[in-house]
């Protein structure tokens, strides 16, 4: 109250008015400040980036380089195990496909999970469980064994590839998102530099080394298999200093742990007590409200949300674009993996004969003769296979060439256009493949190859433009449903 009122003889006024508040920090805030409700995405400008999302994109990027690694790695050792396992060449086909078909089998599962159970749990669960089926994979004592554990590996490891990229973007305003998700994709080019690095420095080794373990010989592919899975465990101690998507518990109504959340991240990153994170109430905007209003009806529904989702797409007038999204991503991944897993075993044909003119049809031949003579399944003991580590050179090349068509593509994309980008890789992809047929130089071969292998890396471009031809309520099915196809040509290959 004023004095001057008093003074006059005024009535008296019971009424404070306060003008501020003064905090700690010499900040301040206006006194209906406390009462406002932000919305989700000015909280999160308020949190700002720091040392919160650099651990945040290391633990999502190593989950999806833990995709690869676990899909790709066979690829690598299927010479080494041929011996050890008595390897035919059906065999080595299942092999490189089974947890490609554990992927397919799962995807859909582990997408529904996360959006019900929550991300941080689905990834924790997903990489313990295939930390676990890795492991015990490099014990197989025959190739079913073999085959079943790398199948597991394959089930659980899909839930990280459907959680990462949604796990890393709630964390993130507008701004930034879009950049932190494509630096976190990145990390799968790196996979496949580590996968044959590492192949470089353990699989020659084998014919050097006789380790036993409890009697019996442990092949050097084992501990490969081994090693390639330990990103995991990088995985698992970092996530326990992350906490669950603030923005799947604020659909969930939880607004006062999403607020001990952002005060955290705020700590963190902005390297302030807690206490003065000046957000106290926090709500979703109008879009995000739909989407938690959807999201309640896909955990009301259950399984059964799934199936009304993706039975539309398959019916006019969705049916058309649903076949050449498939179709596309099929033949994309056809065109590129499915080459890059046999690239050691042709690599190693075409290096034992380096002083022959062979084409890659050739050495396909020779491999399949090779795997299937019936002096290749005999004993073990009279069985040798000469792997070249030049072979697990060249494809790390090939890794750091692909991760610099990441880059490219990312550099370019907004100025070329979606669909004339994709196109233009097509042409020159297609044209290298039908070259690859009819040379027989080596260094010309491998140089038309590389080319082909690196339509690969136009999956993200491909899912971009088949989203667009979809409703937004359906495009994450829709983009569930092409990995399914690229992943369903692998299990082919």
């Amino acid at each position: 109250m004023r004095l001057d009122d008093q003074k006059n003889g005024s009535p008296v006024s019971n009424r404070v008015d306060i003008h501020h508040i003064q905090l700690e920090e010499g900040t301040t805030i206006n006194g209906d400040a406390k009462s406002r409700v932000y919305t989700y995405n000015e909280a999160l400008e308020l949190v700002g980036l720091g040392r919160f999302h650099t651990l945040l994109l290391f633990i999502c990027g190593f989950c999806l380089m833990s995709v690869i690694n676990e899909t790709l790695n066979m690829g690598f050792i299927i010479s080494a195990a041929e011996c050890d396992l008595g390897l035919s060449f059906s065999d080595k086909g299942i092999l490189n496909g089974a947890a490609f078909c554990g992927v397919v089998l799962s995807s859909h599962l582990w997408g529904f999970l996360s959006d019900t159970w929550g991300r941080r749990k689905v990834l924790v669960l997903a990489t313990s469980c295939s930390l676990a089926f890795s492991v015990l994979s490099t014990f197989s004592l025959n190739v079913w064994m073999l085959i079943v554990t790398r199948f597991c590996v394959g089930f659980f490891i899909s839930g990280n590839a459907a959680t990462s990229y949604a796990y890393l973007a709630e964390f993130h305003t507008d701004k930034s998102r879009a950049s932190h998700v494509s630096w976190a994709a990145m990390f799968m080019a790196f996979g496949m530099i580590y996968l044959p690095l590492l192949a470089w420095c353990i699989i020659p080794l084998d014919a050097q080394l006789d380790l036993k373990l409890l009697g019996a010989r442990y092949g050097l592919w084992r501990l490969y298999l081994l090693l390639t899975s330990m990103n995991a465990v990088l995985i698992l101690c970092g996530i326990t200093f992350l906490p669950e998507s603030p923005k799947f518990l604020l659909i969930g109504k939880q607004q006062d742990q999403v607020l001990e959340i952002l005060a955290r991240m705020y700590r963190w990153n902005q390297r302030k007590p807690e206490r003065t994170f000046p957000v106290k109430s926090i709500a979703l905007d109008a879009i995000d409200s739909a989407f938690a209003e959807e999201m309640q009806r896909k955990s009301s529904a259950g399984l059964r949300y799934v199936w009304d989702q993706t039975v539309p797409l398959f019916r006019r007038p969705l049916v058309g674009n649903t076949a050449r999204a498939s179709f596309l991503m099929f033949g994309l991944f056809a065109a590129s993996s499915g080459l890059f897993m046999w690239m050691p075993d042709i690599l190693n044909v075409y290096i034992n004969y380096k002083d022959e003119s062979i084409t890659i049809c050739q050495v396909v031949d020779i491999i399949h003769r090779n795997r299937t003579a019936p002096d290749v399944l005999a004993e073990v003991d009279n069985c040798s296979v000469n792997i070249d580590g030049t072979i697990f050179m060249i494809t790390t090349v090939m890794g750091v060439l692909f991760l610099l068509c990441y880059i490219l593509n990312g550099a370019i994309i907004n100025r070329v256009g979606k669909k004339l980008l994709l196109n233009i890789w097509y042409v020159a992809c297609g044209l290298a493949g039908i070259g690859a047929l009819w040379t027989s130089d080596f260094y010309l071969t491998l140089l038309v190859i590389v080319v082909f292998l690196a339509v690969g890396c136009l999956g993200s471009v491909l899912s971009a433009i088949s989203v667009d031809l979809f409703p937004t309520n359906y495009r994450q099915v829709v983009n569930c449903g092409s990995i399914k196809a690229s992943r369903v040509c692998w299990r082919g290959a």
